[in-house]
């Protein structure tokens, strides 16, 4: 049993000695959760132990035959120390090995020779990292009848602090980067909640299911909906309680302007997760002159068209185009609706792709040129194959589509698509690791955009000839298909 008693017993006493410590978790979509803490903390905790390998949350100097203090506390409320000397030096990185970690628990504070704290350092909490951005929820208040109150989070305008380019660390907790393509602007309809515990509580044994995620105060959750005020310095949101929507009962589900609240191909999860019936593989069947066929349409989040490489390139000479699908990079040419190409860089072989979006086109592809739709391009994974990332730009590091049969080799023409067959994209440059969920190494690369366009794209596709990893979504959409599991206000109303 859980002993939900000490934190009461805290706030019941005379004088509370533990300072109170705020954290917020954004949720940004399905499988990223950013957690964030509002002020400066120089505590040197434990974020992981592995054997006799413990993971700090800053980097540290230490060498051999140091002792070190570990404290934390106890299911009970009280103080644990645990004394250890360290066997091996580790300059300059965040990792300490100790002679035994047998007793040593995530969340312990660290003190001893070699330990220098820092005012920056992630909080640790309920087995999560907590990175330091400035930021302010005010306008706090409860109110059991009339309208609920609608509190007001303060960030500095710095999108690039949260964007992949950026040192800020996010959910992944493994040293990676931040979220691609970040924008402020896509904050809205996101999740905020606040969770509130004291200072001595942040050193708990997160690992005991009887202490996990209880002491702690009760949650706060607030929907962002919209942007209040935008300066130089700063991005003010309002923030809305998740039942404070007019017309709706609870229980029910969330309606958030223009955003689909439903988990993505959530329904064929084995716990189903809400009614986007979307197949795990993407696979749509047409019938056409009495023969049905199987067409796997895949997207970004961007909702950009992701394509088997080798309907540009040439399958028998990997780094040529195919005849007729290299643009030339100079207006004139015309290309038909629909039509694939591919633009060379700087006359090597570094090439983006693209979709035409209008028939007769003669412009030159380019992102602010909406005539033109920017494509990405998979291939089979084959293990021992390398995989690479883009030197700048993410979203043009390698795409593999994953787990297909018969596929020996990258530019293999004949492998089949399978029931569980998905897009991954890589996030750090490998040739050994298998593409899997919460990687990272990969990212899922086919991913809803939870707008309305990207259930279009979706549910009204039509395509070339081509079938199976052949095909091409075209632009034309076949609007007399209804969004059938009203993801969105009106969606049935084409």
């Amino acid at each position: 049993m859980s002993n939900p008693n000490l934190i009461i017993q805290d706030v019941q006493s005379l004088e509370i000695e533990s300072p109170l410590v705020s954290l917020f978790e954004l949720e940004y979509d399905s499988s990223v959760t950013l957690r964030f803490h509002p002020g400066l903390d120089s505590t040197v905790r434990v974020t992981n132990v592995l054997n006799n390998v413990v993971t700090l949350n800053s980097s540290q100097d230490i060498t051999a035959g140091v002792g070190l203090t570990f404290t934390g506390v106890s299911a009970t409320g009280s103080t644990v120390t645990v004394n250890q000397s360290t066997t091996g030096g580790n300059p300059n990185i965040n990792t300490v090995i100790v002679s035994t970690a047998a007793d040593i628990k995530v969340g312990m504070v660290v003190t001893g020779p070699g330990i220098s704290s820092t005012d920056f350092s992630p909080i640790v909490f309920d087995g999560n990292t907590y990175y330091a951005l400035p930021m302010e929820l005010s306008d706090l208040s409860i109110s059991t009848d009339g309208v609920q109150n609608r509190p007001v989070l303060t960030i500095a305008n710095v999108e690039s602090v949260l964007r992949s380019s950026s040192a800020f660390q996010n959910a992944d907790d493994g040293g990676t980067g931040g979220v691609v393509n970040f924008t402020l602007d896509r904050l809205v309809g996101k999740r905020v909640t606040k969770r509130q515990t004291l200072q001595k509580y942040l050193s708990m044994d997160p690992t005991a299911i009887s202490t996990k995620a209880v002491i702690e105060f009760p949650k706060r959750s607030y929907i962002i909906d919209l942007i209040k005020q935008k300066t130089a310095e700063l991005v003010m949101f309002e923030l809305a309680n998740p039942f404070d929507l007019q017309g709706i009962k609870l229980p029910g589900r969330q309606v958030i302007g223009k955003y689909c609240p439903w988990a993505y191909q959530g329904l064929t999860y084995s716990t189903p997760l809400g009614a986007c019936s979307w197949t795990k593989n993407s696979r749509v069947v047409i019938e056409g002159a009495g023969v049905a066929r199987n067409y796997y349409p895949f997207f970004t989040e961007l909702d950009e068209p992701i394509i088997w490489k080798y309907l540009i390139h040439n399958s028998y000479s990997v780094y040529s185009i195919l005849s007729g699908k290299l643009h030339s990079g100079n207006a004139g040419t015309s290309y038909a609706k629909s039509a694939l190409v591919a633009l060379t860089l700087d006359g090597g072989n570094s090439y983006t792709y693209w979709r035409s979006e209008t028939a007769s086109n003669t412009t030159v592809p380019s992102p602010t040129n909406s005539a033109w739709q920017s494509v990405r391009l998979y291939e089979p994974y084959v293990a021992g194959s390398t995989y690479s990332t883009h030197a700048t730009d993410p979203m043009r590091s390698d795409y593999v589509i994953y787990p297909v049969s018969n596929a020996s080799s990258k530019n293999d023409v004949t492998f089949n698509i399978l029931d569980d067959t998905t897009i991954y994209r890589v996030t750090r440059t490998n040739d050994s690791q298998t593409p899997v969920a919460n990687s990272s190494y990969w990212t899922r690369g086919d991913i809803c955009g939870k707008v309305l366009s990207s259930c279009k794209i979706r549910y009204q596709f039509q395509s070339m000839t081509g079938a199976d990893h052949l095909t091409i979504p075209v632009v034309e959409l076949d609007t007399k298909h209804a969004l059938p599991f009203g993801g969105f206000p009106g969606s049935r109303k084409i």
